[in-house]
């Protein structure tokens, strides 16, 4: 292992390197387009263009292997989109985003923003709320339980189960340690849904009838039920966080947005890009892999910096700016490639949904001190206070 080089020393899941990862980030993109880390004995891959070519390598770089930088995990993964590579992952991935794709997402917007305005009216007329309890969480909670028609048992566990998956793919440290009970809950409770306990109407119920009519195997879809809860929530409700967060702490960019909402779009894909909600996934090196000029030899792992790429300066001009008027709709907070997001749709659905809302509604967010969520992959706010000032009538109405 002595050879490979260029070297890191530094642990990328400290306390300190979730709250603030992204000097470390900055000092692997100087270090070259491939690092070896030497506390996790992996290389680490965080320039944009090198990123975005290794996402694509998905034939070289592979998910079967598992995407943890644990062998716990790694040697136990289940059947899911994330960890599933050629066939399978095209089986799984086809029926997991079948509801999910803009086409079938029409009767869903319009409840999507009437579930939005309901939410920023009884906001509006509250002194103060917190971020994500009350708002960035209340949303993708509501969809997913009621799209996914989930018993009411699995609904209330959803969030424990979703961030303690993503604890499970980091090193196994502490955090990790305690959240593989959670994730084998979690499994038991997909493996163990029976058709009967399910909305006929919900796309847990479609999965099955995808079985009878041959288009999937039996033992897919508790793989698939465990895509539609564990990776669907949390990424949505920190990236709404960030969004929220953002808006209020450069209320100058609120007013671009408030004051001509065609700004939307793109104010959603640079919070996406400033503050990934996803930190990094690993790969497996199934072959030699030329990541820029650097030989990754096969057999070795390897981990995707999604928070560094969309923080590249070599992409970005200014890359620690939120600025609203960027065109970042090419960041890799969602992933790219084969792997990308499957429900990306959605959650921007989502997060648009809240800003028009909002630009009808409120002229001022007030923010306070954020508390940075203690997790191995996600990066994102247990909370933070916020407040809602009303909007003058007639404003947030124009196009641009």
């Amino acid at each position: 292992m002595s050879e490979r080089q260029p070297r890191f020393d530094a642990d990328l899941y400290t306390d300190a390197a979730i709250v603030d990862p992204y000097p470390l980030y900055r000092a692997i993109r100087e270090l070259g387009p491939a690092v070896w880390l030497t506390a996790h004995q992996a290389w680490a891959v965080g320039r944009f263009s090198d990123v975005r070519a290794a996402l694509r390598a998905d034939d070289i770089l592979v998910s079967g292997r598992g995407v943890a930088l644990n062998d716990l995990v790694n040697s136990s993964v289940l059947r899911v989109s994330l960890t599933t590579d050629g066939d399978v992952h095209r089986r799984l991935r086809t029926a997991l985003m079948k509801p999910m794709m803009p086409s079938a997402l029409g009767e869903v917007r319009i409840e999507i923003q009437k579930l939005a305005e309901e939410l920023v009216t009884r906001l509006v007329e509250r002194p103060s709320f917190d971020g994500i309890a009350d708002f960035a969480q209340q949303l993708p909670l509501a969809v997913v339980s009621r799209l996914v028609g989930l018993p009411e048992s699995g609904r209330q566990r959803m969030r424990e189960w979703a961030a303690a998956t993503f604890d499970a793919l980091g090193v196994m440290n502490e955090r990790a340690q305690r959240a593989v009970p959670l994730v084998l809950e979690l499994a038991a409770y997909t493996s163990s849904l029976a058709r009967n306990q399910l909305d006929p109407r919900g796309w847990a119920a479609l999965l099955f009838a995808a079985v009878d009519e041959g288009r999937l195997e039996a033992e897919d879809i508790s793989g698939i039920l465990f895509d539609y809860i564990a990776p669907s929530l949390d990424t949505t409700i920190l990236g709404t966080g960030h969004l929220l967060f953002q808006l209020g702490r450069h209320p100058e960019q609120w007013d671009l947005v408030r004051r001509d909402p065609s700004w939307i779009p793109r104010a959603i894909q640079e919070a996406l890009r400033l503050e990934s909600p996803i930190r990094a996934f690993s790969r497996f090196a199934a072959q030699d892999y030329d990541a820029g000029g650097t030989v990754i030899p096969a057999g070795d792992r390897v981990l995707i910096l999604y928070g560094s790429a969309n923080r590249d300066e070599r992409r970005y001009p200014d890359p620690d700016r939120f600025d609203v008027t960027r065109d970042a709709k090419d960041h890799v907070a969602f992933g790219h490639g084969v792997h990308r997001c499957a429900g990306s749709y959605l959650a921007e659905l989502e997060m648009e949904s809240l800003l028009r809302a909002m630009a009808a509604r409120v002229a001022r967010i007030e923010i306070g001190e954020p508390e940075t969520a203690m997790n191995n992959i996600l990066r994102g706010y247990r909370g933070f206070e916020v407040s809602f000032r009303g909007q003058e009538p007639g404003v947030g109405s124009q196009g641009r």
